[in-house]
């Protein structure tokens, strides 16, 4: 007898505490955000090759390219870059003047041994090549940036950082 009244306090117990998330969950409704906090860029794959966008040359993405479009798509890099003459390094380098620059050339940054292999200079095709995806541009390079998927975002950017000279 003793062993019922156990197993049916804990049950009793059991129902109270359910009731009572069920109940404070219809007391306090949440609202849906009409849009999404932060939008995430996603590339949409292609299920077959025809479905696949035309992409055009570079340089014809470049001729379109926008200045202050390319200053606000960098804001997503300001979380690690400096982008101002004599300004230090964030967590990535300062990225003044590196269209023409040496790969792995900024004083007081330390590269990964990826980086400093490659060799080269930045040039806008390369920083392109970059800003696609980095990963796979340099294997072994320190920046977790997932890269930029749309082209144009990416000559945007670029042409932004021509300008800082």
């Amino acid at each position: 007898m003793e062993t019922n009244k156990i197993l049916a306090a804990i049950l009793v117990a059991g129902i109270v505490a359910m009731m009572s998330g069920f109940i404070a969950k219809e007391l306090t409704p949440t609202q849906h955000l009409k849009k999404d906090a932060f939008a995430i860029a996603v590339p949409k794959q292609a299920t077959t090759a025809a479905a696949a966008p035309k992409l055009l040359p570079f340089k014809d993405y470049m001729a379109k390219a926008s200045l202050t479009k390319g200053q606000q798509t960098a804001q997503v890099c300001g979380a690690c870059h400096v982008f101002t003459k004599g300004g230090g390094n964030g967590i990535g380098p300062n990225l003044f003047g590196v269209v023409g620059n040496k790969l792995a050339d900024v004083p007081g940054f330390a590269f990964s041994d990826a980086m400093k292999a490659k060799g080269g200079v930045w040039t806008p095709e390369r920083l392109n090549d970059w800003l696609t995806d980095p990963q796979k541009f340099i294997p072994g390079t320190k920046m977790t940036f997932a890269g930029l998927p749309d082209p144009q975002d990416r000559a945007d950017v670029i042409k932004y950082l021509e300008s800082l000279k």
